[in-house]
């Protein structure tokens, strides 16, 4: 018998690295570990379960850049580049462990997952997409969307015509590529803020996904907490975080990843092995960086790491997975019996942390979802969209201002080391909406200007950018980022009114930052496109 819902969401996303101005730029492997490590793995797990005729039901949110990166003709050319390049040198590595049969194991076990990548990879055809649109198509995946460049946008609500910019190209950029209008949103960083309601609303998106104390701290106070959505006036939905099931798997202290026998992350070959050795396989420029192939398992806090055994690591796979149904299970259980309609328990957790910071966290997904379709469970998997349909009447609230980042609130993308951002994007807001409220008539090539202008404003807008800044990882480039769209984008604004726009340079940035190739720039002014986009 059925008695409640849980609803696994996966939010994707990378921030737009494309850089085909330099060679072997660093930031571009962010995007292959991701394909290598999460995005493939997945789409082997959805296929394998649907070849097992396993019923389930997953949301995956598929940020509008990463979306744009995975159809990209440079960057697939680029990954197969590295992922052939990984298996070269797993091959190296197996001939190097000759006489360590643990290593060399270990080395062939890297060997054969790499070319299964690769197999997966050429049978959608070198496009991930074509996968994801499958099993949206097939009904087991409902993918929905974020805004444009992830923008923050509680933080923009000064200039909300940039705010609905973000919304509607982002609308626009969904349907391009899967052929339907999207759902639901995930908010970037969860982020929520009353503003958003009636822009959302009027873009046809009927729900999105909340930090918990967004619905626990809702007024009035929610009947059932985060077992239920809440509705706001807009008749919006609110999905709030269960916070249960995301402390068993983000927490230092209690998640299942850092369990012993998991893979290791912070110990890689691309700095144990000799220069000479790994050259060929690192960055070009000398750089020493990850290579994915990571021997050992975290064995604890001790610097004498013991190998990483596989076998070990996928029983563990199935008793943490055992463990979470079960948990999920008995909330399920629980909370049916105070309620008016079943309650549905909400996971949302960031693709990434799955393969990519926690190595087996796919395996662990194809485990959770077998559990889930066994009889002893009570809950089945669905998704928000799913719900709300066999679910409509959700009790009205106004959901909290909050977040998901430190503190619950918008603190890690505003502070004293990144405030300086918005100062100067507020005003290059403001010029964009002077531009599309001046150039209603444009030539050939002040629209291809102005497109630009837009592009490059919500390319600096990206809240990677100030979290980046904010814990302190890869700072120059994030500082170089927004100062090149914002510089950009100022030679544009100055080139459009003083009417001598240099096609040369325009041409090279429009293929530099070829995002969005539908986007129009009236987004910004008073002629809005929303009728267009959301009939499709």
């Amino acid at each position: 018998m059925t008695k409640g819902y849980v609803s696994l969401i996966l939010h994707s996303h990378m921030p737009f690295i494309r850089h085909p101005e330099v060679e072997d730029a660093l930031e571009e492997r962010w995007l292959f570990e991701a394909m290598n490590e999460c995005y493939i793995p997945l789409i082997e797990v959805y296929d394998n379960l649907i070849k097992d005729n396993i019923k389930f039901k997953i949301t995956m949110s598929i940020t509008p850049p990463l979306m744009s990166m995975l159809e990209d003709e440079y960057l697939n050319n680029r990954y197969l580049e590295y992922l052939k390049q990984s298996i070269e040198l797993t091959e190296k590595e197996i001939a190097r462990a000759s006489g360590d049969d643990e290593l060399q194991g270990i080395a062939i076990f890297y060997n054969d997952r790499f070319n299964k990548l690769l197999e997966i990879y050429k049978e959608y055809d070198y496009r991930l997409m074509n996968a994801f649109k499958k099993f949206d198509k097939l009904g087991y995946l409902e993918i929905i969307t974020c805004s444009a460049t992830h923008a923050l946008l509680p933080l923009m609500n000064i200039n909300p015509e940039a705010i609905e910019a973000q919304i509607a190209t982002a609308i626009q950029s969904y349907i391009d590529c899967i052929g339907h209008a999207p759902k639901g949103i995930w908010l970037p960083e969860c982020a929520y803020d009353y503003s958003l309601d009636h822009i959302l609303k009027k873009y046809g998106i009927k729900y999105f996904i909340s930090e918990s104390k967004a619905v626990l701290n809702a007024s009035p106070r929610p009947k059932h907490g985060t077992y239920a959505p809440v509705a706001t006036s807009n008749e919006l939905c609110a999905f709030g975080r269960d916070m249960e099931s995301s402390k068993q798997v983000w927490s230092s202290f209690m998640g299942y990843p850092g369990d012993f026998d998991y893979r290791e992350f912070y110990r890689d070959l691309g700095y144990d092995a000799p220069m000479e050795y790994i050259a060929p396989y690192i960055n070009r420029g000398g750089i020493r960086v990850d290579t994915g192939l990571k021997y050992y398992r975290i064995t604890g806090s001790t610097d004498n790491k013991k190998y990483y055994n596989r076998k070990n690591a996928m029983e563990k796979v199935k008793k943490h997975a055992r463990h979470f149904a079960e948990g999920r299970n008995y909330q399920i259980i629980s909370a049916y019996q105070h309620m008016e309609n079943p309650p549905i328990i909400v996971c949302p957790y960031d693709t990434e942390l799955y393969g990519h910071w926690w190595f087996e966290g796919p395996d662990f997904i194809n485990e959770f979802i077998r559990n889930s379709s066994e009889n002893w469970t009570y809950y089945e998997l669905t998704t928000p969209g799913e719900y709300l349909k066999k679910y409509p009447r959700v009790q009205c609230c106004s959901p909290s201002p909050s977040s998901w980042g430190e503190n619950g609130d918008y603190s890690v993308w505003l502070n004293q080391s990144n405030h300086w951002v918005y100062r100067d994007l507020h005003r290059c807001q403001q010029k964009m909406i002077r531009l599309a409220n001046t150039y209603l008539d444009p030539t050939e090539l002040q629209k291809r200007s102005l497109n630009q202008a837009a592009r490059e404003l919500m390319l600096g807008e990206a809240s990677d950018w100030p979290f980046i800044i904010k814990n302190k990882t890869t700072v120059e480039y994030a500082v170089k980022r927004i100062n090149i769209h914002i510089d950009r984008f100022n030679k544009l604004y100055e080139d459009i009114t003083k009417n001598s726009i240099d096609i040369k340079w325009l041409s090279n940035v429009e293929k530099l930052d070829n995002i969005f190739p539908n986007i129009d720039y009236r987004i910004y002014g008073p002629n809005k496109l929303q009728k267009l986009i959301v009939n499709g």
